[in-house]
């Protein structure tokens, strides 16, 4: 029995781990749908105990019933219906942004319709801490059940914004002080060479198609993944977490340095300061 009129649009989650993230996340769940003679687990309890702290109605259903209504073919039982996805706009991103004070990573993406390698990248995201994702609004994988269980729940925890124009956006980051990295299998720069701390937007194509013209044209510069091997291309989702994770092993090392001199100039500093005193009082 529906706890929730039929007219009322959600959005379905399933799978454990998606389901176990999603009733952690902020969205309104509406109804938790279980197959009968599940396997009991600590997934399974987790998944009980959040849905009954927050008053979500539990239906046991045929395992048959389950798979007719799920809209994925790895629904492992569990089924969460819960209230749709709420895309961020850019001008909040904008204003999100300018209240942080470190500086932030975001994952920009071009014509990525796979909703498999979304869900990966999504993955990615949320391991790396990225700020957001940003998807044009056609061209583009929107977040179904499919990507939600790729991202093994990760789409309860990033941002993603939705923009009409992925250009005329990345313009407007250039403006907010971001320097702008395009992935190209083509570029002379590889990534490990290329300045990825600071303000940073990285920007992915579709694995076959890559970067649009005019996208490309847009950033401030392109690099590439170094492939001393056979096979001359990386999935989208494997290329975000090579370039992600490098940005954060720089940041990490930059930041490392700078604390390590902020050290250096105050030990130096309260070394000098009773030679100072001593010889003010001589």
């Amino acid at each position: 029995m529906l706890c929730y009129h039929r007219s009322v649009k959600y959005d379905q989650v399933e799978g454990k781990n998606p389901v176990l993230e999603a009733l952690r996340g902020r969205r309104a769940p509406f109804e938790l749908l279980l197959a009968r003679s599940l396997r009991d687990d600590r997934a399974l309890q987790e998944i009980i105990r959040l849905a009954n702290r927050r008053k979500v109605s539990i239906t046991t259903l045929p395992r048959e019933e389950l798979d007719r209504l799920a809209r994925t073919d790895s629904h492992q039982g569990v089924i969460l219906r819960l209230e749709p996805y709420r895309y961020t706009g850019f001008r909040r991103l904008q204003e999100r942004i300018l209240e942080e004070e470190e500086p932030p990573l975001l994952l920009v993406l071009d014509g990525v319709t796979d909703p498999h390698n979304l869900g990966s990248v999504i993955r990615t995201a949320a391991a790396a801490g990225v700020y957001a994702v940003i998807l044009p609004r056609h061209r583009a994988a929107p977040l179904t059940p499919t990507v939600a269980r790729v991202a093994s729940g990760a789409v309860e925890h990033v941002t993603v914004c939705t923009v009409p124009n992925l250009t005329a956006v990345i313009e407007e980051l250039k403006k907010m002080g971001f320097w702008v990295v395009g992935a190209d299998a083509a570029a002379e720069q590889d990534c490990y060479g290329a300045d990825l701390t600071g303000r940073l937007a990285l920007v992915l194509g579709a694995e076959h198609s890559g970067l649009s013209r005019l996208v490309k044209g847009s950033c401030d510069l392109l690099v590439r993944i170094p492939m001393p091997g056979r096979i001359s291309s990386l999935n989208v989702g494997v290329a975000a977490g090579v370039l992600v994770f490098e940005a954060l092993r720089q940041r990490r090392k930059a930041a490392a340095e700078k604390e390590s001199a902020v050290s250096s100039m105050i030990g130096e500093a309260q070394a000098a300061t009773p030679a100072i005193e001593g010889g003010g009082g001589s």
